[in-house]
């Protein structure tokens, strides 16, 4: 299957040699510190390993870490605290930053996303590339536009959230299928392939989203669901998480399970990595969610 897969993308490589030098609009390259000086006499291993090697961030939103300070890059809702950007500053790594809020897998491999860029993410990782890390797929189900629109639906009263306004805004979409993860996986293996032709000697990350709920544990006003609705919710979390699983092993990446990392603090616990349905971006990374997801990250690193 991986074999196949390469051969596949060996065309496109080919093609878009010449595309990895373009300049990526959004895109943020940046100089990070000089790591930690490592214990005297000891080998280099892990994070200190990698000091200075180009880092590439590629993905949607729970890697660009929109919210509504710290914002780097208006158009994809970037800001300089995600996760990407806090491991790039520990490890010592020059970090280029390609991720964009509302991205599919199709906008990381091979469409572009306007306004925000003239070419897909991966034109961004090139031969010299040390480090990938992906957290996308979870708009090619919906999932969170579907769980925003749901819990819009539900607050009918708050003053924010007309009827009307939840009508125009969020349209609540069926419950993706089978198919409909299979696709997902299919498109993540395909994209970490390609990024293993792109920069054969870079480790490639894929870190999947953490939980906004934990099936059985009681709701909360910023939850605004029905026990049905949270664990549909819960279920398409759970097929998310695992064609997220299926194509890092299938693909040849390392997983970084934030999905399970996460289950402590999903939107009802006491220290939350997701914001609720709150203005200004529900269901999103808190800067403690960005933390712990950066954490995982330099922990998989060592």
């Amino acid at each position: 299957m991986r074999r196949a897969l390469l051969s596949r993308f060996a065309t496109i490589v080919a093609s878009g040699a010449a595309v990895a030098a373009v300049v990526i609009p959004g895109t943020a390259a940046t100089e990070m510190a000089s790591p930690p000086a490592q214990a005297h006499g000891s080998p280099k291993s892990g994070i200190s390993a990698m000091a200075g090697k180009k880092y590439v961030a590629l993905g949607s939103s729970y890697a660009a870490g929109p919210d509504a300070a710290s914002v780097q890059n208006l158009p994809c809702l970037r800001t300089s605290d995600n996760y990407p950007h806090q491991v790039a500053r520990a490890a010592g790594l020059r970090l280029t930053d390609a991720s964009c809020s509302s991205a599919t897998t199709a906008n990381v491999l091979s469409k572009p996303q306007p306004p925000s860029g003239r070419v897909p993410q991966i034109a961004a990782v090139t031969p010299d590339t040390g480090l990938v890390t992906i957290t996308v797929g979870g708009n090619d189900i919906d999932y969170i536009g579907r769980l925003t629109a749901i819990s819009c639906a539900n607050s009918l009263t708050a003053a924010t959230h007309s009827t009307q306004r939840c009508e125009k805004k969020h349209v609540v979409r069926s419950e993706p299928d089978a198919d409909d993860f299979g696709r997902v996986q299919e498109s993540l293996t395909e994209l970490i392939i390609a990024v293993h032709v792109r920069a054969p000697r870079a480790r490639v990350l894929l870190v999947d989203y953490p939980p906004v709920l934990e099936p059985g544990h009681p709701l909360c006003a910023k939850l605004p669901l029905t026990a049905p609705q949270a664990a549909q919710t819960a279920r398409v979390f759970d097929g998310l998480a695992a064609a997220t699983a299926r194509a890092a092993e299938r693909g040849g990446a390392r997983l970084v399970r934030a999905s399970k990392a996460g289950a402590a603090h999903t939107v009802c616990s006491s220290d939350p990595w997701l914001n609720g349905f709150e203005l200004p971006i529900p269901y999103h990374p808190t800067p403690s969610g960005k933390a712990g997801m950066a954490r995982l990250v330099l922990a998989a690193l060592r």
